[in-house]
């Protein structure tokens, strides 16, 4: 037996004033089919779990080109009906050899004239192999689901944490689901119920009590209900989509829909438990060079996070940093691939004048033009520490570690949020050798830090991912909606 797998997908802010086109969405290119095997098995990504689905039950994968799914801006119509014609074109030649299809997607992605991303992708591929042809895919729990995803799958199987540390397991279940199904030996079907509400994505880490006694009890119930699988999906409030919000997702061999709606209501009554009380820039570096302890202390500036879409090259939190030149001080990393170029061409030594940051969206920040010394330079290739896509190879694109007074900022050319301490690293330097390491991050840089780092601060400055939902222009997501609106209840 042969099933096709594959990842395909983007988390979309549509509330950023950006654009990418394809080449933007594929800096690096595709996630080549021929050599997919060898960089993704083993590795904590949907796809390494996958593979090691396949490698349990005696399936030979067939592997096809995929793309790496994060946050970004809008891409737009020309270029996504282009990457998903690519793909198309790559089931059409091969589903014939394949009994079944494995595709990795996020949930929550959007593009020009396209609101369902996820739904685009399946009906475009149900024109190519039908109905019937079974297609399972792991889903970020952060995905906005819809009745039009969940009515074009087989199987809708999310990850529990956040950060994203099960990206293998979720990879793995629905591919062994998919080859379960194939063979006779499970009727997966689905039952989902949307929650009138939308969360920010800073409270909800499974790391903290609140939210992983949520992620706990929705395990115990599953086993105990004889559920194949159970999530809380905490949706992406920075896309703009009819069904943006919370909602649950069941999959069992029975119509679980009471099952699905009793775990709504459990976590509705919860839902106070993740109202978000930030702290400004200012605040979080009087607490950090306030710390006298051992080890460093992270400041995430998560209002300008990557992973959500975000520029990454907002300049509030550096500018602060800069302003008050404390010893020992590093922002790994902000996105900026102009300053990275001219680092590289004035070479280890060099000092130039710089606008770093501030070329994207004005409320993130205007550029900080500074005079730096280039102490560090990197082609930007390495592979992933963290628990979170654990091995897997990436590029930032050329990167430089620059000094201004007591502070060092790393900039890079790829624009991604941070995961762990690799740009850092690549640049010839660690955290252990700072006090305070500042990043663009909600979440998934927990992974890494919260045991290394002595003390994290998460700080809000002005961007495009405000923990404050309430100042987003909505204007498609359905109504009443918590926190938006008042009085909203459930059931409605």
């Amino acid at each position: 037996m042969q099933i096709m797998i594959a990842t395909f997908g983007q988390e979309t802010n549509t509330f950023s004033p950006d654009r990418i086109t394809a080449e933007q969405f594929l800096p690096n290119g595709w996630i080549k089919a021929d050599t997919l095997i060898f960089d993704f098995e083993g590795t904590g990504s949907y796809l390494g779990g996958a593979i090691r689905a396949c490698r349990e039950y005696g399936v030979t994968p067939l592997p096809l080109d995929s793309t790496e799914i994060d946050g970004g801006p809008m891409l737009t119509n020309e270029g996504m009906v282009s990457l998903v014609d690519h793909l198309c074109e790559q089931v059409r030649e091969h589903y014939g050899e394949a009994e079944g299809l494995f595709l990795g997607m996020h949930g929550a992605g959007c593009a020009e004239g396209i609101g369902d991303l996820e739904a685009y992708v399946l009906s475009r591929i149900r024109e190519v192999v039908g109905r019937e042809y079974p297609i399972m895919s792991s889903l970020d729990i952060h995905g906005n689901v819809t009745p039009e995803m969940v009515a074009l799958s087989d199987g809708l199987f999310v990850i529990k944490e956040y950060p994203h540390t099960d990206m293998n397991e979720a990879g793995y279940l629905a591919t062994k689901s998919l080859i379960r199904t194939l063979r006779g030996e499970i009727k997966p079907r689905m039952s989902w119920e949307p929650l009138p509400i939308i969360l920010p994505n800073t409270t909800t880490t499974t790391l903290e009590p609140a939210m992983a006694s949520v992620r706990d009890h929705f395990a115990v119930y599953c086993r105990e209900k004889d559920l194949i699988d159970a999530t809380l999906v905490q949706g992406f409030s920075a896309a703009d989509q009819y069904w943006s919000g919370a909602s649950v997702l069941v999959v069992a061999e029975r119509d679980a829909t009471a099952e699905a709606r009793e775990l709504a209501s459990y976590f509705w009554a919860r839902r106070h438990d993740f109202d978000p009380h930030p702290l400004s820039a200012a605040e979080a570096i009087t607490r950090a060079a306030a710390y006298e302890g051992e080890g460093y202390v992270v400041i995430n500036e998560s209002t300008d996070n990557p992973g959500s879409g975000c520029p990454g090259d907002g300049t509030h939190l550096l500018r602060e940093l800069v302003e008050r030149n404390l010893k020992k001080t590093v922002f790994s990393f902000i996105y900026d691939p102009e300053t990275a170029r001219a680092a590289h061409k004035a070479g280890i030594g060099g000092k130039i004048e710089v606008k770093i940051g501030g070329k994207t969206a004005p409320i993130c920040g205007e550029p900080l033009a500074l005079t730096v010394e280039v102490v560090g330079l990197s082609d930007g290739h390495f592979r992933y520490v963290t628990p979170q896509n654990f091995g897997v190879p990436v590029c930032i694109g050329p990167t430089a570690r620059l000094r201004h007074g007591n502070v060092d900022i790393v900039v890079a050319s790829y624009r991604t949020q941070s995961f762990d301490d690799r740009p850092l690293v690549i640049t010839g330097a660690t955290p252990e050798e700072y006090k305070i390491l500042c990043l663009k991050s909600a979440g998934h840089f927990r992974a890494y830090f919260k045991d290394r780092a002595a003390l994290i601060l998460p700080c809000e400055t002005p961007g495009l991912r405000s923990t404050d939902l309430r100042t987003y222009p909505y204007r498609r997501i359905r109504r009443p909606v918590y926190p938006l609106d008042e009085g909203v209840t459930y059931p409605t």
